[in-house]
């Protein structure tokens, strides 16, 4: 058995965004909630996690995730609100107490390299400071966890022309899980790996940043969402027993979480929230 938590299920802003008085962030300052959201990361075990933003250690502490113990960081793009450097100089001696041996690798494509290596050049010391092991991924080419008994698949993202950002299929075991927000609609790529992995999902989560908006490229939501259930469910890839999730949501989405669930959940779809532990 194991377990996704969603630890933020927010985009960029947040919500309730700073700075705004919009109808979606007053509603979640006076819901509080599953209205409340952090930016979009999540947990598979203490081991293991996706995405690494700016709520991190907002999420260290509602959660008690032990940073300590994470050994394998996977970054979907470079992106702020899912890769913030900064948090990373704390792993330098005199910040904290990181065992020699305790290496944390972090896992991306070249434009997440690119920004890592940029973030320490500029503090001119070198990754085995702290205790960092930066692995560059491509698309397709598969990253196995022995120690997990894990692989994680990085597929192409449609979010940004300058990188080719990733979202990822999972093999947990005998589980195959995805994580898929900031993507819109797959490119036919990503179509054609997932058919030939010949496999069904145990668990699905895919960008729904635009509320009940048709949108298809950079983010997705609307009909395309509902547009990628169902070609999942006509390739044998998603059926009933398949728990499947929408997530990273913005306030521009102009949806409660009430609202979202009233919209998706006639079409056998689920709505993220902060904290939500997903068991499969």
């Amino acid at each position: 058995m194991g377990k996704i938590t969603i630890l933020g299920s927010a985009a960029a802003e947040g919500i309730p965004a700073m700075f705004c008085n919009c109808r979606v962030c007053t509603e979640a300052w006076k819901n509080g909630g599953r209205d409340r959201r952090m930016r979009a990361a999540y947990r598979l075990n203490d081991r293991v996690r996706v995405d690494f933003g700016p709520d991190s250690f907002c999420q260290e502490l509602k959660y008690q995730l032990h940073s300590e113990n994470l050994k394998h960081l996977f970054i979907t793009h470079s992106h702020e609100d899912h890769l913030y450097c900064d948090l990373l100089d704390y792993r330098r001696p005199g910040f904290s107490v990181v065992a020699e041996d305790n290496i944390l690798n972090i896992y991306g494509n070249v434009g997440v390299m690119d920004a890592i290596y940029t973030h320490f050049a500029k503090k001119r010391c070198n990754f085995r400071l702290y205790r960092i092991n930066p692995v560059e991924i491509k698309a397709f080419e598969p990253v196995e966890l022995p120690g997990e008994d894990m692989t994680f698949y990085p597929l192409i993202a449609n979010h940004m022309p300058t990188e080719q950002p990733n979202f990822y299929v999972i093999r947990h075991g005998d589980k195959w899980l995805m994580i898929a927000n900031d993507t819109g609609y797959f490119c036919e790529e990503d179509w054609q790996f997932i058919a030939g992995l010949g496999i069904r999902f145990d668990v699905v989560i895919t960008d729904c940043t635009g509320g009940i908006r048709d949108i298809r490229d950079g983010h997705m939501s609307g009909r395309y969402v509902i547009d990628t259930k169902k070609r999942l469910e006509e390739m044998g890839r998603v059926d009933k027993n398949t728990q499947y999730f929408i997530n990273h949501f913005s306030h521009n989405g102009r949806l409660t979480h009430a609202e979202f669930e009233a919209h998706y959940n006639p079409f056998g779809i689920r709505v993220g929230y902060d904290g939500l532990e997903i068991e499969y």
